[in-house]
């Protein structure tokens, strides 16, 4: 009996052995071609409106129209904001792994502040932004 107990122990030892500690986290997937947020739910800024976005928790999604003025501010990380066509957008991310696009014709300031965040700046596109904290792209 003392053996089949053993016997147990040991294999539970292997399959968490072999699960392997989990994957270290980091930044969100890469952001759409085009500009465009594809995620369910985002809030989003109509053609020529001037939008204040505000995401206390983190983990929210915005979406900038063309011709929109958009000022997303992400406490707690975790945002994604599409900059369409001729619109202008500036975003602070603060807790970090954001991630932005900004479409052709679309001007786009992409502040990230705690790293791992990914942005894309469409060829034709005006994107200038920072990184503190390291790792974005």
């Amino acid at each position: 009996m003392p053996r089949l107990g053993l016997f147990a122990i040991a294999v539970l030892a292997a399959c968490y052995v072999a699960a392997g500690p989990p994957p270290p986290a980091g930044p969100m997937g890469a952001p759409p071609p085009g500009g465009g947020v594809t995620a369910s739910g985002a809030q989003t800024c109509q053609n020529g409106g001037q939008c204040q976005f505000v995401c206390p928790q983190g983990n929210c999604a915005f979406a900038c129209s063309s011709g929109a003025n958009c000022d997303v501010s992400c406490n707690g990380g975790h945002c994604q904001l599409a900059c369409d066509s001729g619109a202008n957008c500036n975003e602070a991310c603060n807790g970090g792994n954001c991630v932005s696009s900004c479409a052709n014709g679309a001007n786009c300031e992409f502040d990230c502040n705690g790293g791992n965040c990914q942005s894309s700046c469409d060829q034709g596109a005006n994107c200038t932004g920072s990184c503190l904290g390291g790792n974005c792209r």
